[in-house]
């Protein structure tokens, strides 16, 4: 009886092997005795980027990729999605879009975000990044006697601007725009701190309807205008745009002929770059601990020395410093173009009634 129970067995052994070696090599044959372990599914992030720093999180996102990173064993990928800041904004408010992690270019967008669904901000967001506002001016014979590009948008527009093209992105679509009507707001009425109250004021309106007239282009997105003014030499002298912008554009106009130089308001707003993991019932808690991990990478002195020396972004980590005599950054090969890294004065955060009615100031008097 012993030998044929030890008979049995091997037998069941020996089936049990063969039916395995033919899953391995043939796949599953019918019902398999020992199925085999499947790998776990990868985690995924789903990024929302606005466009001006798309150049740095997308060569980060590779360096990312190739730490192998995981949490508990499973992969992480990362899919980025670029639009412009308050586009990005409206595809969640608007269109159902559903990220992980939204970065705009600034606060501003995610006070309009707060305001709508104030639930889906509840873990702090965390800058990225540091990039004031300035403007880019060609060396030409139109803008010769201008001092500070700046200083045409006063109460009373100078009959200079009658011989310059300007462009300004659409503050209706992105934050290089918002904030440039921010600034000349402020400038128009001599303040620090916009109200409602200025924002609606029928004299500003009057005023930039003036403006409009000298206003070549209002292009949804900062990187497009800054783009056309390299590529595109009639059609623009003078530009808003990102300190980064402008210290890649040095970059990309030389061998271009291309004489400009970089100029700061009296008083700027600056671009922090905030990285929002969203509380949201589409996000998980692994997809959250995954964000981290990504957010964590991107704060690391490694990236953040990265973004400031080939991308021209002042750094959010404190550990990284901008070394002027560095030839190897952005910063320090241009430092003689106009850069100015003390600050004089920043302006306030305007609230996001402010911003709105700003906004519908700005289309009324230019019907956009």
């Amino acid at each position: 009886m012993l030998r044929i129970s030890r008979t049995i067995a091997g037998i069941y052994v020996l089936a049990t092997i063969v039916l395995t070696v033919v899953t391995v090599v043939f796949g599953p044959v019918g019902w398999s005795p020992l199925p085999l372990p499947t790998a776990a599914s990868p985690i995924r992030i789903d990024f929302a980027v606005s466009s001006e720093k798309e150049a740095w999180l997308r060569s980060a996102i590779e360096r990312f990729a190739r730490t192998n990173p995981t949490i508990n064993g499973r992969a992480v990928e990362v899919r980025m999605r670029v639009a412009g800041s308050r586009d990005l904004i409206t595809s969640i408010e608007r269109d159902g879009y559903q990220p992980t992690v939204v970065s705009p270019a600034s606060e501003l967008q995610l006070a309009e975000l707060r305001q709508w669904r104030a639930e889906l901000l509840r873990e702090p967001a965390q800058p990225l990044a540091f990039t004031p506002l300035v403007a880019l001016m060609r060396e030409a014979l139109d803008t010769e006697r201008i001092a500070n590009p700046w200083q045409l948008w006063q109460r009373q527009l100078p009959d200079q601007i009658n011989n310059v093209r300007i462009g300004i992105s659409s503050p209706a679509k992105s934050n290089g725009g918002l904030q440039s009507v921010i600034v000349l707001a402020a400038q128009y009425h001599q303040t620090n701190s916009l109200t409602i109250e200025q924002a609606r004021d029928a004299g500003l309106r009057d005023w930039l309807r003036q403006l409009n007239e000298h206003v070549a282009g209002w292009p949804d997105s900062t990187g497009t205008l800054t783009t056309d003014f390299v590529i595109q030499p009639g059609a623009y002298d003078i530009i808003t745009t990102y300190e980064n912008l402008a210290l890649q554009t040095f970059r990309r106009g030389e061998g271009r002929g291309l004489r400009v130089r970089v100029y700061y308001p009296a008083a700027t707003i600056v671009s922090d770059h905030p990285y929002a993991i969203l509380t949201a019932p589409w996000v998980d808690n692994a997809e959250r601990e995954a964000a981290r991990l990504l957010r964590d990478f991107l704060l690391s002195p490694a990236e953040q020395t990265i973004a400031m020396r080939e991308y021209g972004f002042r750094p959010a980590n404190p550990q990284v410093t901008i070394d002027l005599d560095d030839q190897a950054s952005l910063f320090g090969r241009y430092r003689d173009y106009g850069l100015q890294l003390d600050l004089a004065a920043q302006l306030a955060t305007p609230s996001p009634e402010v911003i709105v009615t700003l906004v519908t100031t700005w289309q009324s008097a230019t019907e956009r």
